[in-house]
């Protein structure tokens, strides 16, 4: 442990013991402060309805930047500020979705709750990549009081890539409670909100980050996919109007090599991917637990994976063998367009359902509502 860590971990246990706690405040954090989105958005904007009189807090890296689309009821702080110790310390409840920092010391009368943020992907996480020593073992491992899973699948990177042992809330994951049973009306009202056309088919493509260009900071280049024949093949076979919307992963600059057509829509700048999710038609990923998101919609789930072997040397290695599950994998372009020729033939309602079943799926509609109630108890 650092001198630096050691401070902020003093300065942590001496405003538990100077200050009181303020029972009915609450902080949150999505994505190591870079976003207002997440499981705890979703918590926090169904906490202000069941309960308004709660405290809310964000951390943010560049709070200036994210009031202009911040409710009123909310604060923002700058992450890992002395504010944000400050906040921290004297709060009744944490939120996060992201692990949190050595130094972070949780009060006896505090409350840790971690969401997450995939509860059904494919990649290796924490302990599972690296188990950690007793040393330099995870804060989560110990200070958690609930977690939030949507599956077993869910449940058991808990128990494994965290080393945790707690309660665990199971009865959906928050952020997608809008997944569950959209009507057309829900549809064409976040359609109007993202100023997405009404009367157009929408293909969502959305590729995990590469570790080289979050490491670098530099845009990541899209994959081998050819976006404009994708989007050819699809307008003969339907009859209907479409465009792709493209959206790199939270922690990646940007995406390179994206075509310049009228169709297609760079949405990397829209936090949300949830609202994303919505009203997208198709969705395309590679290594994204997204596509575990969407299978709740029922609708097409295409895996392109032209660069599988370069991934698991460079990036992640998986949970299971991808072969042997339910999604419909292309590793080519020629692939890919034989399975969007295919998809009248194909049923994407009971490939999602396989998919589901394959993560023993736990998702209620009600997540938020349940996680609120948590809070709701502990405040009082």
């Amino acid at each position: 442990m650092n001198n630096k860590i050691k401070l902020q971990l003093c300065l942590m246990r001496c405003l538990h013991a100077l200050l009181p706690l303020d029972h009915r405040k609450v902080v949150f954090c999505s994505f190591s402060g870079g976003t207002y989105s997440d499981n705890p958005k979703a918590i926090s904007e169904r906490l202000h309805e069941l309960y308004p009189s709660a405290k809310q807090v964000w951390l943010f890296n560049d709070p200036k930047e994210k009031q202009v689309m911040l409710p009123q009821y909310i604060q923002g702080v700058k992450r890992w500020s002395l504010r944000a110790i400050y906040e921290l310390a004297t709060s009744r409840v944490w939120v996060f979705n992201d692990t949190q920092p050595y130094w972070a010391y949780k009060g006896k009368n505090q409350v840790y709750i971690q969401t997450w943020h995939g509860d059904r992907g494919f990649k290796k996480i924490l302990n599972d990549c690296r188990p950690r020593t007793k040393k330099d073992q995870l804060p989560e491992t110990k200070t958690c009081d609930l977690a939030i899973a949507g599956s077993d699948f869910g449940e058991s990177i808990f128990r494994s890539a965290f080393r945790y042992t707690g309660a665990i809330l199971k009865t959906g994951t928050p952020r997608n409670d809008k997944l569950i049973d959209i009507d057309v009306e829900t549809i064409l009202q976040k359609k109007k909100e993202l100023h997405l056309d009404a009367s157009c088919k929408y293909l969502l493509y959305a590729p995990t980050l590469r570790s080289k260009a979050s490491e670098t900071k530099q845009d990541q280049a899209i994959q081998q996919i050819d976006l404009i024949e994708v989007l050819a093949f699809l307008e003969k076979s339907t009859g209907e109007r479409w465009k792709v919307l493209v959206r790199a992963h939270n922690k990646v600059v940007g995406l390179s090599g994206i075509p310049e057509s009228e169709k297609i829509l760079n949405v990397s700048h829209y936090e949300d991917m949830a609202d994303l999710l919505q009203v997208s038609d198709i969705l395309i990923s590679d290594y994204s637990s997204s596509v575990g998101d969407f299978a709740l919609t029922s609708r097409p789930i295409i895996l392109f994976q032209d660069d599988r072997e370069s991934y698991l040397e460079h990036d992640r290695t998986f949970y299971f063998d991808l072969d042997t599950s339910p999604f419909w994998i292309a590793q080519s372009q020629n692939d890919l367009v034989s399975i969007l020729c295919d998809l009248p033939n194909r049923d994407s309602k009971q490939n999602c359902q396989e998919i589901l079943s394959f993560y023993k799926t736990h998702e209620s509609g009600h997540a938020c509502e349940d996680t609120c109630n948590f809070i709701i108890e502990k405040i009082h």
